[in-house]
């Protein structure tokens, strides 16, 4: 049981976050290297992968690290639980974009856990979800964007949710969405998965 008073102080701090979104044009053709990052979970326990991964040779190396988990799932408040052991997996990573499993600005705060980790490390993000959190679906143009107080935020490709986190814009997220789920993301997932079992 999380104190109503903790949450509403978090909101305040994700309402700060989301001011300090970046949204810019990447451009997904400058990515070199791209880095992925999920989480697993075993008892109170996260276990946290982080790849780097060279977008032409599909190389990759990772690290991972385990910490304990005290703050319960809530929706929207997911980087509370998450946000500090990804940071922790990714350090010392070689990347130029970073991939989230979770929502970037498509967030009723427009401050997902792409969005808060983007904003910390100053460092482009992308949110990849596996589920829609908030906002509305809308074809245009043979895309299915997520709108969000009448502003595109996201989009959905297959069953999967893009959305910018920081200093990326809709049309990078397009063009991944384009490209299939990201193979650095199902690593991260498939170690996160092998680590947690050992």
């Amino acid at each position: 049981m999380v104190e109503k008073h903790l949450l509403e102080f978090l909101e305040k701090l994700q309402f700060l976050i989301s001011k300090n979104v970046k949204i810019s044009h990447y451009g997904i053709e400058n990515v070199k290297k791209i880095c992925g990052v999920d989480i697993a979970y075993k008892g109170n326990l996260g276990f946290s992968v982080g790849v780097s991964m060279d977008i032409n040779s599909g190389d990759y190396n990772y690290k991972s690290y385990v910490g304990e988990v005290n703050f319960p799932y809530i929706p929207g408040f997911l980087f509370m639980r998450e946000a500090p052991l990804m940071i922790k997996a990714i350090e010392g990573l070689d990347c130029h974009l970073l991939l989230v499993d979770g929502h970037g600005i498509a967030h009723p705060r427009k401050s997902g856990i792409a969005a808060v980790i983007g904003v910390l490390l100053d460092f482009p993000t992308i949110g990849v979800a596996k589920s829609r959190l908030t906002g509305d679906l809308v074809n245009e143009s043979e895309i299915t964007y997520v709108y969000l107080n009448g502003e595109k935020v996201g989009v959905k490709f297959g069953r999967y949710f893009y959305s910018p986190g920081n200093k990326v814009d809709l049309q990078d997220c397009i063009e991944l969405g384009k490209r299939g789920y990201p193979k650095v993301l199902k690593i991260a997932d498939m170690l996160t998965k092998k680590i947690k079992k050992e």
